[in-house]
Formats: structure tokens, sequence, C-alpha cells
């Protein structure tokens, strides 16, 4: 589906992304980025469900405001948005910052949905997570090394093209199908002076990844709805020791695994959508 066509909804919480199926699809994002670059992942899923892009706080608060909350709030603000839109249970879908959001959502509120898909969720090795939890003991958090690479992005630009020749081929954009890209463009941009910002601030970015949470193991324990998890094989996030956790934590899980990096819904698009897609024909 053309970016142009995506529809923005009166609530201004979710973009209609297509589709025409029997089921309503639901797709939370990766911190940082716009329903929009998940285009193709949608293009996919297009005929088995309407899809619903979320986008979370972030995307909606003025520029200027200063980031706050905890994964937590932003959860809640996905119950309350999803609420606001489906009047059915949904097809959660959520990649890496979104996967956490839909599982926390479909633990509190497990009415709201028929089943979960966690595309590289945010899941932690122990050692990591002994790591980060001592940074934050010492008042240290900010010092994550994702949320300080956040914090350097460059978020101005005097025009989309000179955005997309800076990022195309590039850095965690490498390796996106040019559509995932465009789709990028059309929804992470926003005018902004002359040019254009990141919709997305990088404050709220940075905040983000500096708060990541290291409870999410124990919600996997507690979901009570069919499962799919699917991982990059080139992820740095869901390595094989947590990969093999999951299999020790959720052995009524369905696992996969797509030959690319963290950004999998954006490198492989068509790949992530058919391992979806039997999975939910088999889920009925």
């Amino acid at each position: 589906m053309p970016t142009s066509m995506i529809a923005l909804n009166a609530a201004a919480t979710h973009r209609e992304l297509g589709g025409h199926g029997p089921r309503l699809i639901h797709i939370a994002p990766a911190n940082g980025f716009p329903p929009e670059a998940y285009v193709p992942l949608a293009a996919g899923l297009a005929p088995f469900g309407r899809i619903l892009g979320y986008r979370p706080r972030p995307l909606r608060v003025d520029g200027d405001a200063q980031p706050g909350g905890t994964w937590r709030d932003l959860a809640a603000d996905l119950i309350a948005d999803l609420q606001a839109v489906a009047h059915e249970p949904v097809i959660g879908i959520g990649h890496s910052l979104g996967g956490i959001l839909t599982l926390y959502a479909a633990v509190e509120r497990p009415e709201l949905f028929r089943a979960v898909a966690l595309i590289d969720p945010v899941f932690f090795r122990r050692r990591l997570q002994v790591l980060i939890w001592l940074l934050r003991q010492a008042g240290q958090g900010y010092r994550f090394p994702l949320a300080q690479g956040a914090l350097r992005r460059r978020d101005h630009f005097a025009s989309i093209d000179e955005a997309r020749q800076r990022w195309q081929g590039r850095g965690v954009f490498a390796d996106f199908t040019p559509a995932a890209l465009e789709g990028y463009l059309s929804g992470g941009l926003k005018p902004h002076g002359n040019g254009y910002t990141l919709a997305w601030p990088k404050l709220w970015e940075s905040h983000i990844f500096a708060s990541s949470p290291l409870d999410a193991w124990r919600d996997l324990r507690r979901l009570q709805r069919p499962l799919l998890i699917i991982r990059g094989t080139r992820s740095e996030l869901i390595t094989d020791s947590v990969w093999r956790r999951f299999r020790r934590v959720a052995p009524h899980a369905t696992l996969a695994e797509v030959e690319a990096g963290h950004m999998l819904p954006m490198e492989k698009p068509d790949e992530v959508a058919a391992i979806i897609a039997r999975w939910m024909q088999g889920i009925g």
C-alpha cells in the first residue's frame, strides 16, 4: 500500500495500514519508529485482516515536551488507545519496544487480545540485566549506550531527500527495503521551520532506551494467549542464550527465526509476514 494512501484516524493514535481479512491486527512499533515503516510487513498480512499501526505517545507529544514515564505507562497508553479503536480482540504484533508494550498489555488485559506475536522483543541476557541494574542503582541509567546513541542522532534536515541520502544504506537503515525506508521517511519526519525534524523526538527515544525494563521475563510467564516469537539471527538483542531461555520460560510459544538483524520487519518484511500468516492460520 503506497504510503501516500495511509489514513490517519481521528484520534491520531493509529494509522490504517490496509487489510481486508477477518481479523483485526494491531502493530506496535520499535522505539523511534513510526507505523509507516511497517507498511511492507502490513502488505504481506493484508489478506488476513484489517491492520492498525500504533502511534505511541512520543509521536503525539509536542516537540518541546520533556520525556517521562515508564514502559508500563506506555503500555497503559496502548491499552486505552486500543480500547478506543478496537471493538473485538486483536492479533497483537509488537516489534522491539512494541513487543514489550504488547506483552504488558496482553497480560494486564488479556480479553483485548486473540493472540500475541513478538518480533525481536526487548529481553536482555542475564549479564546485561545485571549491568543495567547496577547503572541505575548508581543513578547512571542514562549511560546505557543506546540511550547515548539516540541523543547523538541528527534530527533536522533541509528536506526529506536530504534525510533519505543520509540514511539510505547506512546504520540501522542499512538493510531496509526501499519501501520500508520510504515508509520511515513518510512517518518519521515532520515539518519544522524551513525543513524537517524527527517525528519521534530523540529525547524521548533516549529516555525510553534508558528506562528499558528488566521485568519482562515475569510477564512472559504470565501470558495466557497464543504466542509467537520471531528473532533475527543477526540480532544483537536476542542472543542464543536469550533464545534458549525463551524455550524454558515459554514452552508453549511458537519460535521462528529470520536471517536478518534486529530490524527484521523492515529488512525481510515478506518473510516475517509469511511466518505470522502461517501462525495465524494455525491458531484459527
